[in-house]
């Protein structure tokens, strides 16, 4: 197994996010995954295949779970595991051209190694993992302040919101406020940043684990919502947060 070069996959991410820029200049093929509000461009699919062939290239060894099903049908987490979401916040890339994201995590024998998060149109690329430390725009991150719940934003899944499924209203108005970017890897910057201390959500897979992996190695708290442990391959109604306001959250969130 090669080692993992990290400024070899910071430069994959460099060109994948202008090839997404460069796109808005030409006609997008948009089409339905599950109905109106799960949509993929031929944008999602290219930046899959260029970094799945990348992948390919250097690391032949390994396994690759994407979103768009160019990769591996990886069933257990043995060796090194690759997991990509091409665009993160398909919708945001259509509707609005901004608020989405690439994200990268690389898993080994079932250990998150190392996560990369790219805000593709405002540049903010946030990467790391528990024996490298973290890094924004190439500057070392320090882990967010540990706050309340009360004195904290939170960001939750907008459709969870409006259903109050989990209660999560509840933990809305334990807080200073609701945010919602409706794109898994800006609400993971924003979390790891310090913008906001609690992030709610339903996930694939593709959609928290480079979150996750980034979460950790700042001493974060990620779980089910019922306070279970996350998987790789399973899709959840997670939670991640600082220690002092997942405990309010997990609390709040299994209240009847």
């Amino acid at each position: 197994m090669n080692d993992l070069d990290v400024s070899r996959v910071l430069a994959w991410l460099e060109t994948a996010a202008q090839m997404l820029r460069d796109s808005f200049q030409e006609e997008r093929e948009i089409s339905r995954k599950t109905g109106n509000l799960d949509l993929v461009t031929d944008m999602d699919r290219r930046i899959e295949q260029f970094l799945v062939s990348n992948i390919r290239e250097f690391y032949p060894e390994d396994r690759i779970l994407g979103e768009e099903g160019t990769g591996d049908q990886v069933e257990e987490m043995s060796g090194r595991v690759w997991i990509l979401d091409p665009i993160d916040g398909t919708m945001n890339f259509i509707k609005q051209q901004e608020n989405f994201a690439i994200m990268v995590a690389v898993v080994e024998n079932g250990a998150g190694k190392c996560g990369f998060i790219y805000d593709c149109m405002r540049e903010r690329l946030i990467w790391g993992g528990p024996d490298m430390g973290l890094y924004y725009n190439g500057q070392p991150l320090q882990p967010p302040q540990d706050q309340e719940l009360k004195d904290s934003l939170v960001a939750i899944n907008w459709q969870m919101f409006a259903d109050n499924v989990s209660n999560v209203q509840a933990l809305a108005w334990g807080s200073c406020g609701v945010r919602i970017q409706s794109c898994a890897g800006t609400e993971f910057i924003h979390l790891l940043l310090g913008k906001q201390s609690v992030y709610v959500s339903k996930l694939a897979p593709w959609d928290y684990a480079a979150g996750r992996i980034l979460c950790e190695a700042a001493g974060l708290r990620c779980s089910t919502i019922e306070g279970a442990p996350l998987a790789w391959l399973e899709s959840i109604r997670g939670v991640f947060a600082t220690p002092r306001a997942y405990e309010s959250a997990i609390r709040l969130l299994n209240t009847q």
